[in-house]
């Protein structure tokens, strides 16, 4: 039990970290939204998928590998080794891919930026600071110290909206959101360096299990570019088909119901160690307990943040962007809401596969997946424009999520708590008609009102017993212990 309200502890302290990160998104989004023009905003929505995908395969799955890895590792010399070999080889192919990135800056430079080269060297150099800190993050991650890793990720949001806002009201418009961007990135990971070195200190890898390690990551990588596509792609398409302004109108509705994944992002971030450590030691009725509670909450807490922020989609476009954006955005929105809520659910049953280092099938999964939603993006957008992007978004998701947990439970059972699930949807229906009737309209009355509907969900899912009094128990110790 105290092991387990640590963990609990853990996962409430990234959540709440995670709320705040959100907070910043969304303020970034007004201020890009309203001082960039519609096609600008295209533009930078394009960068930042473009630069997402890099640290996908650039480097060969290694940081999630670390995070297999270390979980179990207790000597500072097998410490050493695991984290230098893993992160050596990912920095020496992050470095060659941005190089090769480099040689064609010209075409970049005409198709993103309007033949500014400064912009696309920006853009280039962005991409292989992600990869670095990406690989710098995930010790933090894998060796489980929460509260540095909760205080990385504040940083890295907060500083990252400090800098873009500042480069762009200095006047310097989309180069200077690059701007910003380069300098957060780069101060996090010098910071990050530094805390890594005075932990463990330098050592030169040996590479003596860099075979291992390749074996287990590599086959990892068709599957995150495969999820980058599903994710990102549709960007790529419509700006082929439909010009940046309508990237404009489609990324701001995206974003807000895409943002529902940070909810996910604490049981992403601390499960796979965790797990890995217990699975390991052969606890396995504990990772199936934690895994069935992780589940439980994370959708009893998505599902309704997917309904109200689905009804409530164009105020909040209206009030964070333009109503320009909001009126040819808002239906965008509850496609995306629903379509994250699945990848929250998957990315706890799939860790099944990773437990069972099955990570090929995982791979595939996503090609699959990902060759759906590029096919029916090619098919449906020109034809039905920015709706068919969130539709085939959802359906490619779905793919995902249904391959996988029919996979997985063939493997590993553990209860998926079904009712659960219905009850936590008969509540979050009820306080969707509450919203919709009332149709709050400025920012005071929807906070108001989604703190109501927050009050309202609960006292419904205790009355259906979705909740209960001993887990309410629980929760109030745990975080009054802390």
């Amino acid at each position: 039990m105290q092991e387990r309200t640590l963990i609990t502890g853990r996962i409430g302290l990234t959540a709440i970290t995670n709320l705040l990160v959100a907070v910043s998104t969304l303020v970034l989004l007004a201020v890009v939204t309203k001082t960039l023009s519609i096609a600008d905003y295209g533009t930078w929505a394009l960068v930042l998928v473009t630069a997402t995908v890099v640290p996908k395969f650039a480097t060969l799955g290694l940081p999630y590998t670390m995070v297999r890895f270390l979980a179990a590792a207790r000597d500072k010399q097998a410490i050493r080794e695991i984290f230098y070999s893993n992160t050596f080889i990912s920095a020496a192919a992050s470095a060659i891919v941005c190089g090769v990135l480099l040689l064609f800056t010209p075409q970049i430079a005409a198709n993103l930026f309007h033949n500014n080269s400064t912009s696309a060297l920006l853009f280039v150099l962005n991409a292989f600071l992600a990869c670095l800190d990406n690989i710098a993050l995930n010790y933090f991650r894998s060796r489980q110290q929460v509260k540095r890793y909760t205080s990385l990720t504040f940083a890295q949001a907060y500083l990252q909206l400090i800098l873009i806002t500042l480069f762009i009201l200095l006047g310097y418009g989309l180069q200077g959101a690059l701007m910003g961007l380069f300098a957060q990135q780069l101060i996090l990971l010098v910071v990050m360096a530094m805390l890594i070195v005075q932990q463990i200190g330098f050592a030169i890898p040996k590479f003596s299990n860099a075979r291992e390690y390749l074996s287990f990551g590599l086959p990892l990588v068709p599957g995150q570019v495969s999820s980058w596509a599903v994710a990102s792609s549709d960007r790529y398409i419509i700006g082929l088909f439909l010009g940046t302004v309508a990237v404009g109108y489609y990324s701001p509705g995206y974003s807000l119901g895409s943002n529902l994944a940070l909810l996910a992002t604490p049981l992403v971030m601390m499960l796979p160690a965790i797990l890995s450590k217990h699975y390991d030691e052969k606890n396995i009725e504990e990772v199936k307990t934690i895994m069935k509670y992780s589940l439980k909450y994370y959708l009893g807490v998505a599902i309704p943040c997917a309904f109200a922020v689905s009804v409530l989609s164009k105020p909040l476009l209206t009030i964070l962007t333009t109503p320009e954006i909001a009126e040819n955005g808002y239906y965008i929105t509850p496609f995306v809401a629903a379509a994250t809520v699945l990848v929250g659910a998957y990315e706890v049953i799939v860790l099944t596969n990773v437990l069972k280092k099955k990570t090929v099938i995982t791979g595939t999964i996503w090609v699959v997946s990902a060759l759906v939603n590029v096919g029916l993006n090619l098919i449906l957008i020109p034809r039905f424009g920015i709706i068919a992007a969130a539709l085939t978004t959802l359906a490619a998701f779905g793919c995902a999520f249904t391959l996988t947990t029919v996979y997985a439970l063939r493997h590993f059972t553990f209860d998926l708590n079904s009712r659960f699930v219905v009850k936590s949807i008969s509540a979050s229906a009820a306080i969707t008609v509450f919203l919709f009737l009332l149709n709050p309209t400025r920012l005071v009355s929807v906070i108001l009102m989604l703190a109501l509907s927050a009050a309202i969900y609960l006292g419904i899912m205790f009355l259906l017993r979705g909740f209960t009094i001993p887990e309410a128990k629980f929760f109030y110790r745990m975080f009054r212990s802390r």
